[in-house]
């Protein structure tokens, strides 16, 4: 149903005017809606029956489902999907006439769609197909603005990273198919394939790791993540970083279900690609002055967090500890469903500010909070469900993974080693709370430190409200954890292959007294600013200038800069992290080098083209008819010499 309204939608809005928004959000939100209902109920524990299509091609029939790892998946496409597509709408409203708007909304209704085929597909070959749809259509929009050097390359750079994933996921549907014989490509029957040799099965959780961690950006295959989120329109890049990165998690997950408890090896892999993705990732976001490039960081910080989750689930099936294994592999997907809300609401956010004020640079930025009031309340709560705080969702989710490796600690097997991860998320969400110290502080705090081309202003109700809406979805996720707990642990079960009322039953147990805490914060908190609001309406503060340091003419260039913020945070990474330091009479500043990037896919592609244009050069016979018959005489000495040698070995 949400795949045919959003369908229709699309008929509609071929020239896009403005008298057909109204019907777009209408069928888009009822679209979404009426996917969401089956979503709701299977996580409730209802069952939804597959549907299977009559085999059309030689690799088994076509069968959808929704089981309880689907559905959570499905309501975080359907959501921040329609957020996006809403305020889309009105982003995009001041560039009709220079820019295809109505194919940029036409195509972020076909990756929304992609996205939901993707999630309910159970056999390799419309999960492909999805897979592939996703992938073009984020391509043509991450290229909106083609115009711009810079958006071509990090399309060009997108695109071929998402289609080495696709080769390699047809490696992986054909090395894991090929073990029955029978060309089925049902996840059923792959499932049933079964338990693997050692071989085999290594190859297909290392080629699965690979292809399903380049797409959902984790170190060293996120190369191509800050690049493209960068480049794409500010609601794109909300729902790439928000659910089109977590189809690898998804993927990741998928194979768990289907392959069965992995090796002791590949949850130690997970779990250290985890590690280096969260540190790394957060601390080159706080070398970044381009707010969007920021928030792209953040996600491959984020992404380790979850593969925290995945690693500590994977490490409790090996070695036998089930509670463990639900409560990783629930926290895993409790935070893709919380990340996906709070990392498009600060996206989305930072759309509007670079809406209002024609630049993306944090230090040319500064006292935003009383231009932009509504915005600023929005971006507080993102940034602090970010970090971790309660009473908001990310600490709801970050806190079951605690869970899961504090128990590790106590296993007394090899597990316990992997409880030394705790130190590791402790310290991810340090940084974490410095970096969007600095973000607010900087962004929204002050004065700006440039003068800009524009006076900025709140943004359009058109742009307030998905913004609100996902506020609140931070907000009562975190006020009360009991509603998505218990669904996150069925959902970890099911990964685990546990059953859901045997494991992990006292995270269970503890989410009522959650749920209490966070209330009674939240409580305190509001009572504190009442009594603050309170206390000074009584007297009439007395308002004088702030000190100046001396200087009798204060100018903004001497205000606090997001580079003079992270310099001391960021000399302790130097050594390893790439981050290079830039000192002038005029400026300080600071930024990260990445290193597969920067210093090895760059330098190697630009071997290539070198080495292509040599022999582009002699193949064409440059350097005169001598020397191309030399290359001839050569090709035919090194033909002959094989064939002696293949005549010998036969």
């Amino acid at each position: 149903m949400t795949l045919v309204a959003v369908g229709l939608t699309l008929i509609l809005l071929a020239g896009l005017a403005a008298s057909r928004e109204a019907l777009f959000r209408i069928l888009l939100g009822a679209g979404c809606l009426t996917g969401a209902v089956p979503a709701l109920a299977v996580l409730a524990g209802e069952t939804v029956r597959d549907v299977r299509v009559a085999a059309a091609t030689p690799f088994g029939p076509w069968v959808f489902g929704l089981d309880a790892l689907s559905a959570v998946f499905l309501l975080a496409i359907l959501s921040v999907g329609a957020a996006c597509a809403f305020y889309g709408l009105t982003y995009l409203a001041h560039e009709r006439g220079r820019r295809p708007v109505g194919a940029a909304h036409l195509l972020l209704a076909v990756l929304v769609a992609s996205l939901a085929l993707a999630v309910v597909a159970r056999a390799a070959v419309p999960f492909l197909i999805a897979w592939e749809g996703m992938a073009i259509a984020a391509y043509l929009l991450v290229v909106l603005e083609h115009e711009r050097r810079e958006v071509r390359r990090a399309g060009m750079i997108y695109v071929v990273a998402t289609h080495v994933g696709t080769l390699l996921l047809f490696a992986l549907f054909a090395i894991w198919g090929g073990t029955g014989g029978t060309g089925d490509l049902s996840f059923d029957a792959l499932g049933a394939h079964a338990p693997f040799s050692a071989g085999r099965g290594g190859m297909i959780l290392a080629v699965a790791l690979i292809a399903f961690g380049l797409k959902a950006g984790a170190v060293p295959f996120h190369f191509w993540l800050p690049e493209a989120h960068a480049a794409a329109p500010a609601h794109v890049s909300a729902l790439m970083s928000g659910v089109v990165i977590k189809m690898g998690i998804y993927g990741l997950l998928r194979t768990i279900v289907l392959f069965g408890a992995p090796p002791p090896w590949w949850g130690w892999v997970v779990l250290a690609l985890g590690a280096a993705s969260g540190v790394l990732g957060v601390v080159w976001a706080l070398a970044q002055h381009d707010i969007k490039r920021l928030l792209a960081f953040h996600s491959v910080e984020n992404i380790g967090i979850i593969l925290l989750g995945i690693g500590a689930g994977a490490l409790g099936l090996a070695y036998g500890h089930p509670v463990i294994a639900v409560l990783g592999f629930a926290g895993a997907v409790l935070h893709t469903l919380n990340h996906a809300l709070f990392k498009s609401l600060l996206f989305l956010a930072a759309g509007s500010v670079i809406h209002a004020t024609g630049t993306r640079e944090i230090d040319h930025l500064g006292g935003l909070a009383r231009r932009m009031p509504a915005t600023t309340a929005t971006f507080l709560i993102g940034s602090a469900a970010i970090v971790g705080l309660p009473p908001l969702n990310g600490f709801v989710s970050e806190w079951v993974v605690y869970q899961a490796l504090l128990r590790g600690v106590s296993a007394g097997d090899a597990m316990q080693f992997a409880g030394l991860a705790v130190v590791v998320l402790a310290f991810i969400g340090a940084l974490a709370l410095a970096c969007f110290v600095k973000v607010v502080g900087v962004l929204y705090l002050g004065t700006p430190r440039r003068t800009l081309a524009t006076d900025a202003r709140e943004s359009a109700a058109g742009m307030i409200r998905p913004l609100v809406g996902l506020a609140v979805a931070c907000v009562v996720i975190g006020l009360v954890p009991i509603a998505v707990v218990p669904p996150g642990l069925r959902v970890g079960s099911l990964v685990a292959g546990l059953p859901a009322a045997t494991a992990g039953l006292p995270a269970a147990a503890a989410a009522g007294p959650a749920t209490m805490f966070t209330i009674a914060l939240a409580l305190s908190l509001f009572v504190a600013w009442g009594l603050y609001v309170a206390l000074g309406r009584r007297g009439q503060p007395a308002e004088s200038a702030t000190w100046g340091c001396g200087y009798p003419s204060p100018t903004p260039r001497m205000a606090y800069t997001a580079s003079s913020f992270a310099a001391p945070l960021l000399g302790v990474f130097r050594s390893f992290a790439g981050v290079r330091t830039h000192r002038t009479a005029q400026a300080f500043a600071t930024h990260a080098v990445d290193p597969v990037l920067d210093e090895v896919l760059v330098p190697a592609w630009r071997g290539a083209r070198t080495a292509a244009a040599w022999l582009r050069h002699a193949q064409r016979g440059g350097g005169g008819l001598s020397r191309y018959l030399l290359w001839v005489g050569a090709a035919v000495v090194a033909s002959l010499l094989y064939l002696l040698a293949v005549g010998r070995n036969p």
